[in-house]
């Protein structure tokens, strides 16, 4: 009997390091990830303290996704909500005529931790029965509810003109889209 005893008090042990460790790592996980929420407590992300990175792409049916990012590299807590402002950018990096449309519903609140990113998405045509191309060599992003931009450059790439090329954008995201 007492063998059965020690056995079943070590299976028990076992079960709460295990869920203990299961708990922690849950933890980690959350904290680690941007949260959609209310935001009140927290700014709004100052221009300054972001930089836009690539994250994927994506093609269809003529289209071309870019996910982008953008990430808090500042020290303190901030958060985001609404659809950042694009427009595309000529060889000189001067802004270009572009047409943008807003895709995929309701804008949240994105609270990014120092370090942690909030997506979007950036669609345009590249091919098919154009027209006329249009040459683009990068994107001029402006954060919501922010006046100063970011710049990304992609090097030359065609969107099916005319002129003014259309893209569509995103709402930030705390995931990242498709």
């Amino acid at each position: 009997m007492t063998v059965l005893g020690n056995r079943f008090g070590a299976g028990r042990e076992r079960v709460y390091v295990l869920g203990a460790l299961i708990s922690g790592l849950a933890l980690v996980a959350g904290l680690a990830a941007p949260s959609s929420g209310i935001g009140a407590s927290t700014p709004r992300c100052s221009t300054a303290n972001l930089r836009v990175d690539r994250v994927g792409e994506t093609g269809f049916t003529s289209h071309r996704s870019w996910d982008l990012a953008l990430r808090n590299v500042g020290s303190t807590t901030c958060h985001l909500n609404g659809y950042p402002g694009v427009a595309l950018l000529n060889s000189g990096a001067v802004m270009m005529p572009t047409s943008v449309g807003h895709v995929a519903g309701p804008a949240r609140n994105v609270v990014l931790h120092p370090w942690q990113r909030a997506y979007f998405s950036f669609t345009f045509a590249v091919s098919g029965p154009c027209s006329q191309a249009v040459f683009a060599y990068g994107v001029r992003i402006v954060p919501p509810s922010a006046s100063p931009r970011l710049v990304w450059y992609a090097g030359k790439f065609d969107l099916c003109g005319p002129s003014p090329a259309r893209v569509t954008v995103s709402p930030v995201m705390a995931t990242r889209p498709f």
